[in-house]
């Protein structure tokens, strides 16, 4: 019989035919962007809030004149208040305990969004790295200034410092604790910086990457952590919005060839 549809006869082209795969729906993962977006979005607060303390402190107690500077006199012993040290080193201590929070809320993002995007697979390992590093700076840290205060407790107004007051032991230990630190410090704060990057890549948004930026620099990284702040706040509207079925766009099909010329 013949027609369009006899046997080895061509077929033809309707627009109904499936080519490639089917269309598969997605996961919706809002839920889980939004939980790790609002845990992104507290770290940077907590970031922004410990470089206000850390600028606003310091700035304080110097007006206040805790801080100041004396120049002996010629032949005199230099006037050192132990307090001052004590402050000193509850500061950084404070400081760095703020850091390790921060940095612990957004271990808790990357490990949301890792359940859902592969690419922050290693993220949260990083900022365990920078929270381990930050743990051993604040070890090294009491190493070095109980070496410190015991050499001013023992020089005392002396003109000189005695061999017997220096311990070498607690000096070279505590250096060697802040070595080790910052070089786990380095690794993880880099690979935090490529994560945070990566979530401009997840949610669209270049203010992400410019804080990842921003954030290398010290004297501006104050502004990073408000830009992450900011994207963080933005994306979780964005992501609120996106209609169900998957925050990622749906993987690609083929498409179907041109009709015959037929």
């Amino acid at each position: 019989m013949a027609g369009p549809y006899a046997p080895g006869g061509p077929v033809p082209y309707s627009p109904q035919m499936t080519w490639g795969p089917p269309q598969v729906q997605p996961p919706d993962t809002r839920d889980t962007d939004l939980a790790a977006l609002s845990k992104i979005w507290v770290a940077a607060l907590i970031s922004v809030v410990g470089s206000v303390l850390g600028i606003a402190v310091p700035l304080v107690l110097s007006s206040t004149g805790y801080f100041r500077i004396v120049i002996p006199a010629s032949g005199s012993a230099l006037p050192f208040a132990e307090s001052a040290l004590y402050t000193v080193l509850g500061l950084a201590v404070v400081g760095l305990a703020i850091s390790m929070v921060a940095f612990w809320f957004y271990r808790d993002g990357f490990l949301a969004v890792r359940r859902v995007d592969n690419r922050f697979s290693s993220s949260p390992t990083w900022a365990l790295l920078v929270i381990i590093g930050l743990i051993l700076l604040v070890l090294g840290l009491a190493v070095l200034f109980a070496s410190l205060i015991a050499l001013v407790s023992c020089v005392g107004t002396a003109t000189t410092i005695p061999a017997s007051c220096v311990n070498l032991g607690g000096l070279l230990g505590g250096v060697a604790l802040l070595f080790v630190a910052i070089i786990i410090l380095l690794i993880g704060y880099i690979g935090t910086l490529v994560s945070i990057w990566r979530l401009g890549d997840r949610y669209g948004d270049s203010l992400f990457k410019i804080g990842a930026v921003l954030l290398i620099i010290p004297y501006v990284a104050f502004v990073g952590q408000i830009l992450i702040l900011v994207a963080a706040s933005k994306a979780q509207t964005q992501v609120r919005q996106h209609p169900p079925g998957g925050y990622v766009t749906a993987p690609s099909v083929m498409s179907p060839p041109p009709p015959p010329p037929y």
